[in-house]
């Protein structure tokens, strides 16, 4: 099971395996949690008390034994949405306290949360008709990443609600990768190009995951219009 969107709203790996042990046992004590979760009983204790806090968790007392039981799976739609509300009422205060700064030149992301978070601010003051130009996210072993790609697939639905205009180019041995997306505007190549690139606006993505997982945002009109060219170039080639 992919578990990702848990820690997204902030559960710790714990908590997780805690939660998911007590969906599987039902009610129950303590002990059963701790064999179930193969975590030391410190770690199962104080997880179950923060999974408490957090609405995650119930218990009632049995004497001098606390039996819990795990909230339904439901129950994290409206923690999500009770995080939202309360971001929303201080968002004006965070914003008021603002200084404004130059943006930097190029920024650098890790790891799969760190590339999420570059994607959206890769278009995060989109319009309606605004392009994004990619060269597909691709590795020599692209099997490693199903969890990647189907974030994409995600971000691409994403792209579609904001009214952004999309076009790819793709190796052909990745085409598996792709089905279930916007075909229409996706040529496949069966030529060696670049890959791992995105062009927007006046950014530059660079995603070279064989290199630790890094990824790269660059701010440079000059650099994107380079890119912008030279898809163009490749996209004519492949009508």
């Amino acid at each position: 099971m992919k578990t990702s969107a848990l820690e997204d709203i902030g559960l710790t790996k714990a908590e997780i395996t805690v939660y998911l042990s007590l969906l599987s046992l039902g009610t129950t004590t303590a002990g059963p949690i701790i064999r179930n979760a193969k975590l030391y009983p410190s770690i199962v204790y104080s997880a179950l008390e923060s999974l408490v806090t957090k609405g995650f968790v119930t218990f009632v007392k049995k004497g001098q034994k606390k039996l819990y039981q795990g909230s339904d799976p439901e129950y994290i739609l409206r923690f999500v949405d009770r995080k939202r509300d309360a971001l929303e009422q201080l968002l004006p205060e965070l914003q008021a306290h603002q200084k404004p700064v130059e943006r930097q030149a190029a920024e650098v992301f890790t790891g799969f949360r760190g590339f999420k978070v570059m994607l959206y601010e890769f278009i995060r003051d989109a319009e309606p008709g605004d392009e994004y130009r990619f060269f597909a996210f691709f590795t020599n072993n692209n099997d490693l990443y199903d969890e990647l790609h189907d974030f994409l697939k995600e971000y691409e639905r994403d792209r579609i609600k904001l009214g952004i205009v999309v076009r790819g180019i793709v190796p052909e041995k990745a085409r598996e990768k792709y089905e279930g997306r916007n075909m229409k505007n996706i040529r496949f190549t069966q030529e060696d190009i670049l890959t791992n690139i995105g062009v927007f606006r006046d950014r530059v993505i660079f995603t070279p995951w064989e290199d630790g997982e890094s990824s790269f945002l660059i701010h440079s009109r000059q650099l994107a219009k380079m890119f912008e060219q030279y898809f163009e170039a490749e996209w004519k080639k492949l009508k």
